[in-house]
């Protein structure tokens, strides 16, 4: 009974161990990916310009989307420029930012998911006090590329970078008088630097917009006392040429119209000018396209076989920007995205019962500009939509990581109710023997004090009927009667006591 009774403490501590072990196997993410920045310190003086890199990194994870908000000391900081990165091609949430707040704002996803680090965005930063600039993340998420889209965020990294007072030589003189002015102008021993220009609508240079409306912002130079601002075909140009382009006094910022800039490659040029005259101009480059695609038509090309389905053939042109991709949509089905190589390959339909559906697709170009054609299909492939209530899933469709943890589980629950109830009837088993065995030992205990107690009282009886009796015979009746009471009484206390524990 020993032997059994410990055999089950052991498969207990066992069956606990391996539940443990799963339960942190169900709470344990598969992967888990960072998000950081590149560099995370620096330092840098007052008035300095400085680019880091959003990075994403895997950490052997296969990655698709992620979106997040940065928030920044903008008491030190201030965003100058946002660039997109290489990681992501389709953006859920265009990235914006917000010096007032002290925000960027980012979402994103890539058809191909990567494994290695890959950069998000490229942020340039200025240094406008002194002091330490934090930058960190909020809202963070990351999506792994099966197909529930695991969320895999694990770590954001903090940057930190340091901002002091720069060190300057002062020029031989330091000030001089305007001629009508009465305040003092600094004066610079070097050319102003190329501006750095930025635009919460045209954040990449490289990218195509259908807006025309927009505010360009830059921060000027203590030394600078004009600007000279045109749009300009040529990344070349050099805006102080023009004197219709020239400001005095500068300005910080300049607002492009639809009267301004038209479809196709632009740029917005931009110069400094000081004591020491302009510096190299900034020609920042802007792509901007209004207008939709050309008209096009689907052609569709029947079936050469009865059970096969017609190839639908398109291809649409846009003079400015090209085309991007297509959207193609069947009846009420979802749309389907395909790239434009795959539309000069053909689409072919399939999957749809026989009858007359409306194709409709939907050319868009770089700038998101949309033009739609849409054509009649006929289908007679004799295709019949499975009965999925009918469906028998194989076996094999609910092997999965996720349910052999459920199902081992489970085992592990049924494991543990059987030994525990197991236990509980062993124990209620050894009580009721014990209390029979209590029983019959009270029954042959009183049997036997029952018989020695009649011997004692005869033999008793029998010497009592002697006329005399000598002291010590009496004191040895008497003594005998009194332990045999005493004896019984003890045995009865001792079976009680052991009735009331097994109670």
């Amino acid at each position: 009974m020993q032997l059994a009774h410990r055999h089950f403490q052991l498969v207990y501590k066992i069956l606990c161990t391996l539940f443990v072990v799963a339960f942190f196997l169900i709470a344990l993410p598969a992967q888990a990916a960072d998000i950081g920045l590149s560099p995370s310190t620096g330092f840098y003086s007052r008035g300095q310009t400085f680019t880091i890199n959003i990075r994403a990194v895997p950490n052997g994870d296969n990655i698709k989307a992620a979106e997040s908000k940065l928030t920044f000391n903008q008491s030190v900081l201030n965003v100058v420029n946002v660039s997109k990165g290489p990681a992501f091609s389709i953006w859920t949430n265009e990235p914006a930012f917000s010096n007032s707040a002290g925000t960027i704002t980012f979402g994103g996803r890539s058809p191909s998911p990567f494994t290695s680090p890959s950069n998000i965005l490229t942020v340039t930063f200025r240094a406008v006090a002194e002091g330490t600039g934090t930058v960190g993340f909020s809202n963070t998420s990351i999506l792994a590329a099966d197909d529930p889209g695991t969320e895999v965020f694990a770590n954001a990294q903090t940057g930190l970078y340091a901002v002091s007072i720069p060190t300057t030589t002062p020029a031989p003189a330091a000030t001089e008088k305007k001629s009508n002015d009465s305040e003092e102008a600094i004066i610079s021993r070097d050319s102003p630097r190329p501006p750095v220009i930025s635009s919460q609508i045209f954040l990449d240079q490289n990218a195509w917009y259908s807006d025309t409306n927009s505010l360009f912002t830059w921060t000027l130079p203590l030394d600078v006392d004009a600007v000279a601002i045109e749009i300009a075909d040529s990344d070349n140009n050099r805006p102080e040429e023009n004197e219709d382009s020239i400001i005095d006094p500068p300005v910080e910022e300049f607002a492009v119209t639809s009267d301004l800039v038209s479809d196709g490659v632009q740029f917005m040029s931009i110069n400094y000018h000081n004591q020491l005259g302009w510096g190299t101009p900034t020609n920042r480059r802007l792509q901007i396209d209004t207008t939709a695609p050309e008209p096009f038509v689907v052609n569709v090309t029947p079936a050469n076989e009865q059970r096969s389905f017609p190839l639908l053939n398109f291809e649409a042109n846009d003079k400015t920007s090209g085309i991007d991709y297509y959207k193609i949509t069947v009846a009420d089905q979802e749309p389907i995205r395909i790239a434009p190589d795959e539309a000069r390959m053909g689409y072919l339909l399939g999957e749809l019962e026989d009858g007359t559906y409306t194709v409709k697709v939907v050319a868009f170009d770089m700038a998101e500009n949309g033009r739609e054609s849409s054509a009649a299909v006929w289908i007679t492939a004799g295709w019949v939509k499975p009965d999925k209530d009918g469906e028998s899933p194989l076996l094999f469709d609910y092997i999965t990581f996720s349910n052999l943890l459920i199902f081992f589980l489970i085992v592990t629950i049924v494991l543990l109710v059987v030994y525990i109830w197991y236990g509980s009837r062993l124990k209620h088993e050894r009580e009721e023997r014990l209390r029979k065995e209590t029983r019959e030992i009270q029954d042959q205990m009183e049997k036997i004090f029952s018989a020695l107690r009649d011997e004692i009282y005869d033999q008793i009886l029998h010497i009592t009927k002697r006329k005399r009796l000598s002291t010590k015979e009496k004191e040895a009746i008497e003594g005998l009667t009194q332990a045999l009471e005493v004896s019984e009484t003890l045995i009865e206390k001792e079976i009680n006591d052991v009735k009331t524990i097994l109670k």
